[in-house]
């Protein structure tokens, strides 16, 4: 497929994440819109009008049929991305789909598994891997930062309608970019808060490489203040990302790296790019031009997805309240 080829994209779902996160970078991709499906035909037809998507459809069967994408989106929730996702790669399209990617880990094992038959891309939108903080952060933990010891991550956002919820489909963020920074959880304990009305949790977790690490989960910390933060100690270094995508990076003997620039602009594009939203989904694209390897593929899911049920069983074992 010639890289300059712009790809037929199909789209599923026209909620508000859609909308607000991933509709307003898509003139920013080497894409055709050739059709957005939801079931509120209303909100495809918006959808449309708004974005310039070719085709309007409310059954996602019909439009593949008719439009044979060469990429698909599909965000509208982990029981959706599982439920037509699952028929998407059945039908042999490459597939992009929101975090988190399914229910459970059993049945993102699934998806996986229906992606490799197919032999197509199957990629989970774990944004913060590709800001720019983090994809900084990771390069500069390759280059002279010495065996980590300790990574302290802290992250609000418990919102969801159970504590459930919260665990497998907003903390997942906080577990994936742990591994992506520190490697693989060996082992967790977990203690619970019992202050009553409030969500609070934490997570003491050593992994396979030796360090130690521990998350810290809030009720308290709301989106608009400091609702996640990720410190990484190593033998020569040390790196801190925080609320704004902020970085700081350090190693005795040299220069400190500093990158901020605050989130919320007023471009929107521009802040998409930053919160690594139009990175994610051009490497989507790129990969399934062939053009680079997938860097959040569904298969690298399935270990996020073991930990957050791990450390969901955990709290349940102790009495959490959903």
């Amino acid at each position: 497929m010639a890289s300059d080829h712009p790809l037929r994209l199909a789209y599923i779902g026209a909620g508000g994440f859609s909308n607000g996160f991933m509709y307003p970078q898509l003139r920013a991709h080497q894409v055709t819109l050739a059709a957005v499906c939801d079931l509120v035909e209303e909100k495809a037809k918006l959808a449309a009008a708004q974005y310039g998507f070719e085709g309007v459809y409310t059954d996602f069967h019909r439009m593949l049929d008719e439009v044979q994408p060469e990429a698909v989106i599909c965000v509208g929730g982990p029981k959706v991305h599982y439920e037509v996702g699952r028929q998407v790669l059945q039908a042999g399209f490459p597939l992009y789909v929101q975090k988190s990617p399914a229910p459970s880990s059993e049945q993102t094992q699934e998806l996986a598994d229906l992606a490799a038959t197919a032999g197509v891309v199957c990629h989970v939108g774990f944004n913060l891997r590709q800001s720019e903080a983090v994809r900084q952060a990771r390069q500069f933990m390759s280059e002279g930062f010495g065996p980590l010891t300790l990574a302290i991550v802290r992250y609000g956002l418990v919102s969801g309608r159970t504590l459930e919820d919260a665990v497998m489909d907003q903390h997942c963020h906080a577990y994936d970019t742990l591994r992506h920074l520190a490697g693989e959880v060996e082992d967790v304990e977990v203690q619970v808060a019992t202050v009553s009305g409030l969500r609070a949790y934490v997570v003491a977790a050593r992994m396979t490489s030796g360090a130690v690490a521990t998350l810290n989960f809030t009720s308290e910390q709301p989106a608009a203040q400091e609702f996640f933060y990720f410190e990484m100690t190593g033998s020569q270094g040390h790196v801190l990302y925080s609320h704004d995508f902020d970085l700081r990076c350090r190693r005795p003997g040299a220069s400190e790296t500093y990158l901020r620039r605050g989130v919320f602009t007023g471009d929107r594009l521009a802040d998409l790019r930053w919160l690594g939203y139009v990175q994610d989904v051009a490497n989507f694209l790129a990969a399934v031009r062939g053009d680079e390897p997938d860097l959040s593929p569904i298969a690298d899911a399935v270990p996020t997805m073991r930990l957050c049920e791990k450390v969901y069983r955990k709290l349940r074992e102790q009495g959490a309240e959903q």
